[in-house]
């Protein structure tokens, strides 16, 4: 099984790896809303399997950015010129598939293509489903564009995706589906 928990990890790592990037919104701005879809690709070294292991963990997150890894994306932008954003990060942790889920918080951080970020602390539950997994970060945009607003962050990686756990390589890389929306707080 995936150590949730550790990708929450890495996402909060990716706010601190950003946070000297971040622009604060004037204090005058409009609150805005964003919707977009995209895809998130993890690469672990050595792979993921069901002992835990110090590995190599790079994350590179896209909103409405095609790429190989990111296949399709969408953003729908009120109040805001933002049509795309992106997170890149890489942080050594101790991860392996068994580890026991539960819940994560961090700080996690989007540079949006009209030159500014999103920094938003986080809650992370997963949701396991008979054919997917899901990691579901809530919380709070504390700083940057749309600071105050609500988000909602989901991943999904199907599950036979994890079926290389029992293998000597075990996982390598994963998929995942991305889906964010912040909305007025």
């Amino acid at each position: 099984m995936l150590n949730w928990r550790r990708v929450a990890a890495v996402a909060g790592v990716a706010g601190l790896g950003l946070g000297g990037a971040l622009v604060a919104a004037p204090a005058n701005a409009a609150t805005g809303a964003i919707n977009c879809t995209g895809w998130t690709y993890a690469t672990y070294s050595p792979g993921l399997t069901n002992t835990t292991k110090s590995t190599a963990v790079v994350v590179d997150g896209y909103v409405n950015v095609l790429n190989a890894h990111s296949p399709t994306g969408s953003c729908l932008a009120l109040g805001s010129t933002a049509s795309s954003g992106e997170r890149h990060v890489t942080a050594q942790l101790n991860v392996g598939c068994d580890e026991v889920l539960g819940v994560e918080t961090g700080v996690e951080t989007i540079t949006w293509n009209d030159g500014q970020s999103t920094s938003f602390s986080f809650t992370a539950n997963v949701i396991r489903g008979d054919s997917t997994s899901q990691l579901v970060e809530t919380g709070t945009v504390i700083s940057g564009e749309f600071t105050g607003d609500q988000v909602v962050e989901t991943f999904t990686a199907p599950n036979t995706d994890f079926a290389g756990c029992t293998t000597a390589g075990g996982v390598t890389s994963l998929d995942f589906a991305t889906v964010l929306t912040i909305t007025p707080g």
